[in-house]
């Protein structure tokens, strides 16, 4: 690190910027904990959420209801979901969404009734009503602020984190008692509707402070789009008809348990189109009200969606829309390193979605839940550290890929070679989507051999630190969902292997994964 380095000083660090983070960072204060949040982007604009609208795993308190909602996805997500933790989900949730509707003032929709709808958020209002509270409650936002790396104390706890602000470029470090990861998954930079910022960051910095990951083999989700466009809001095909190039249906596909016959189509070099064709008339205007920025795109384009044939394609959403991520180890989602916490699509959600998850719904609640649980967790944990502990500890960094090469930066092919040797092994529909064996063995043995290479020589000064560091998590990304859908030799939840098309009852667990020169995986018992 060169050039000038600002210092702050924090009792909690949340780094990220979405509804997690600003959860997390709000409860930390409410607890009394000083706060610094450092986001990537602009807090409150930044992030899949700030892009769009989210349905809400909102369920109110009633047993019928609460167990149709925990039933309801066990099945897709191969059962290895936590009841205890899809209950402790569904309550938090809805005390925070209450807490949003009348601490945060935001304007949920009447339905017929004259009760307030909350299931739903529009994610622009949501994320400007977070960041407004946030500020409020006293935490200092750092915009356009990523951070590089964790700082860690000579016994390997997690002690603050160190960036690049990239509008007044300079260098910060931020010591504080406890950080949270709220960084979001990782897109691979697939151009998915707001998700640039999701490089996987977060599960870099944590396995290089000695955190697991588990579930990374759920990660080959794929958004429909229409071709051209990002906007991979998908709730609405369930009303599509898809057609091939002639007009002719194309059989076994949907946007539920048919995108396979979607790629197969696109992997020849066809087009394959859309129409919203079984929404009912009445319907149309709701839907509209529901997800206007979904129609916006065909607006602009002069389509009607409803009526007209348009063409789609298929854009890859990996563990934003997949499950894989940060092991948490305690209902704090503490990570099992000392003062390092995970939230949101940072951190695995199989305790409430096994091996499946759609777009919002059950990934909002996770969010607004976890990142409630680690925002107070962090700041407990702080607090137990004395007065004072954050500015006297001796820190140093952790990171080591992308930013303190093992030999001579000269010899770097730079931060996008490396994206593209991730890019080329990730996004095809061949090799991602439609796995085999014998294609993620070849994957991965390009992407070791990638790690090595920018391990040895990649680094970045200022603006091209931060490009380096997301390289250089995108591929630790890829290496640790490939080990894990090689080491998951059957068909659960997303996780589809086309070798091994059925369920084995052998491999119902979860599995666990990390390392960085080399990468390991071993199973992990269901929680009981």
């Amino acid at each position: 690190m060169s050039g000038r380095v600002t210092d702050h000083l924090a009792d909690v660090l949340v780094v990220g910027g979405g509804p997690a983070a600003t959860w997390a960072a709000l409860k930390a204060a409410e607890a009394g904990a000083s706060v610094v949040l450092a986001d990537k982007g602009y807090c409150g604009t930044s992030g899949a959420t700030a892009a769009g609208g989210t349905g809400v795993w909102y369920v109110p308190p009633e047993p019928a209801a609460r167990e149709a909602a925990m039933a309801s996805r066990e099945g897709l997500g191969g059962y290895l979901a936590d009841r205890r933790w899809m209950a402790r989900v569904l309550d938090e949730t809805y005390e925070r969404i209450n807490e949003l509707a009348v601490e945060g003032r935001y304007p949920f929709p009447a339905g017929p009734d004259g009760q307030q709808l909350r299931g739903g958020l529009q994610g622009p209002e949501y994320m400007r009503r977070m960041r407004v509270r946030i500020r409020r409650a006293g935490v200092r936002v750092l915009d356009h602020s990523p951070v590089t790396e964790l700082l860690t104390t000579s016994d390997g706890a997690v002690a603050g984190a160190a960036g690049y602000r990239r509008q007044a470029r300079e260098h910060y470090r931020v010591r504080a008692g406890a950080v949270v990861l709220a960084t979001g998954g990782c897109a691979f930079l697939s151009g998915a509707l707001g998700t640039n910022t999701n490089t996987g960051d977060g599960a870099l910095f944590a396995a290089e402070a000695g955190a697991e990951l588990s579930g990374m083999e759920f990660s080959n989700a794929y958004g429909i789009a229409p071709e051209g466009t990002s906007v991979t809001k998908t709730a609405f095909y369930s009303f599509a008809t898809f057609y091939r190039e002639d007009g002719a249906e194309l059989e076994g596909a949907a946007s539920q348990g048919g995108r396979s016959a979607i790629a197969r189509e696109l992997l020849t070099g066809a087009r394959v189109y859309a129409r919203l064709d079984r929404a009912a008339p009445d319907a149309r205007a709701a839907m509209r009200r529901a997800q206007p920025n979904f129609f916006l795109t065909f607006d602009r384009l002069g389509i009607d969606p409803f009526t007209d044939r348009f063409s789609v394609t298929l854009l890859a959403e990996g563990t934003v829309r997949g499950t894989g991520g940060i092991r948490l180890t305690g209902d704090d989602c503490a990570t099992g390193v000392p003062g390092l916490y995970a939230a949101g699509d940072a951190a695995t959600r199989e305790e409430i979605c096994g091996g499946f998850t759609g777009g919002g719904s059950h990934n909002a609640a996770w969010a607004i839940s976890s990142g409630s649980w680690a925002g107070r967790g962090a700041a407990r944990h702080a607090r137990s550290l004395g007065s004072g502990c954050a500015a006297s500890r001796p820190v140093r960094g952790a990171g080591g890929a992308g930013l303190r090469p093992g030999g001579s930066a000269a010899a770097s092919p730079g931060h996008r070679a490396a994206v593209d040797l991730v890019q080329k092994e990730v996004l095809p529909y061949d090799k991602n989507y439609l796995r085999h064996g014998g294609g993620l063995a070849r994957s991965l043995r390009a992407l070791d051999a990638g790690w090595a290479a920018l391990r040895e020589s990649l680094h970045g000064e200022g603006a091209g630190l931060v490009k380096a560091r997301e390289a250089a998590a995108m591929t630790a990304h890829a290496r640790w969902m490939y080990a894990a859908a090689l080491a998951r030799r059957e068909s659960r939840g997303m996780a589809r292997r086309l070798d091994h098309p059925d369920q084995d009852p052998a491999l119902h667990h979860r599995i666990l994964t990390g390392g960085l020169d080399r990468v390991w995986t071993r199973p992990a018992e269901v929680a009981a």
